[in-house]
């Protein structure tokens, strides 16, 4: 694939790509979230409106509290449908979609790339690139989308869009909630979207087991630097004993960032014996992309992400002296030491 120009294409373009296309893929990033997921339904919603064929894929599948939305129950493990306009929604690399851009490289090769994003670290990817960094979720950018294609919203396509803005605004009380972000949310409720179901599904509903493993994570809690800095881990071991998936962990760094004090909060999951993956959320004290970038991660200003090619033990150490040099303004090696250093 020929490599994008950094910069937002034009959203006429893109919605004469989409009226143009005549199978369009969804695809979410890899643990999937609820912004990826709603924006996923919502393009998928929107190509059956433009009578296009039309999958939903996510690596991962979907978390079971989201099966309030439409076609929740059709989310297909890898693209089958023959290439043609793929969309990938809240992914600021394509690989972050998971192990499906190695496994179907030829599929993707094959395809036309629509990047649908939000993230500040954007690699713009795509052949087209819809990326707006000052919206506060990818299904943000959509409703931008839905507005130049002139699709009239309904109750379905604006609770996907809702579940995704209620979720990266952290029910608008984020930083990057702006007056369009609110303005936006109550065309979606006027249109039907129900907000106090989104709300619970997406904010406040934990089943037990997920209860559970939240409890382990937070017995084993810890802080550096007096407390500037909070952090806790999610083992392999955990999620067996309590029968809970990587999925039951989302909301914990949000539930971390609740520590007073607290300018850096740290969630750290072990993937496999070499490979943790890491959620970052910071105060105005510190930018998160600063901690993450040196993993070869990013994301947001206050909220981001990488993956360590490390047991999850030495992951800490490396995220935790990460998150020191933040604090104090150095912007570290961006390296990963080799095996042992």
């Amino acid at each position: 694939m020929t490599l994008a120009a950094k910069h937002a294409t034009d959203v006429g373009l893109v919605a004469q790509a989409m009226r143009d296309a005549r199978r369009i893929t969804a695809i979410c990033h890899e643990n999937p979230d609820a912004d990826t997921i709603g924006a996923a339904v919502a393009v998928s919603l929107i190509a059956e409106r433009l009578g296009a064929e039309t999958e939903i894929v996510s690596a991962d599948g979907f978390p079971p509290a989201f099966s309030f939305l439409p076609g929740a129950d059709r989310v297909r493990r890898r693209p089958q449908l023959a290439p043609d306009l793929a969309v990938i929604c809240d992914a600021a690399t394509l690989e972050r979609v998971g192990r499906i851009a190695t496994e179907e490289a030829e599929w993707f090769a094959g395809a036309r790339i629509l990047n649908v994003d939000h993230h500040i670290s954007s690699s713009y990817y795509g052949h087209l690139n819809l990326v707006d960094p000052a919206a506060a979720a990818t299904c943000q950018v959509l409703a931008g989308l839905v507005d130049a294609l002139g699709i009239e919203l309904d109750a379905a396509l604006a609770t996907a869009l809702l579940t995704g803005i209620v979720r990266d605004s952290q029910g608008f009380s984020d930083k990057a909630t702006t007056g369009e972000t609110l303005r936006i949310a109550a065309r979606l409720v006027d249109a039907g979207a129900p907000i106090d179901l989104v709300n619970r599904r997406v904010l406040s509903e934990l089943a037990f087991p997920t209860i559970a493993l939240w409890g382990k994570m937070l017995a084993r809690v810890g802080e550096d630097s007096d407390q500037r800095i909070v952090h806790a881990s999610l083992t392999l071991a955990m999620l067996d004993e309590t029968g809970t998936q990587q999925h039951d962990a989302d909301g914990l760094a949000e539930f971390l960032a609740r520590a007073k004090g607290a300018d850096v909060t740290l969630l750290l999951r072990e993937l496999g014996p070499a490979e943790t993956r890491v959620s970052v959320r910071t105060t105005d004290a510190v930018d998160a992309t600063a901690i993450a970038g040196q993993f070869g991660g990013g994301g947001h200003v206050r909220r981001a992400g990488c993956t360590v090619p490390r047991h999850l033990d030495e992951a800490v150490e490396l995220v935790l002296k990460a998150s020191r040099d933040a604090l104090n303004g150095d912007a570290g090696t961006g390296e990963v030491p080799p095996d042992g250093g």
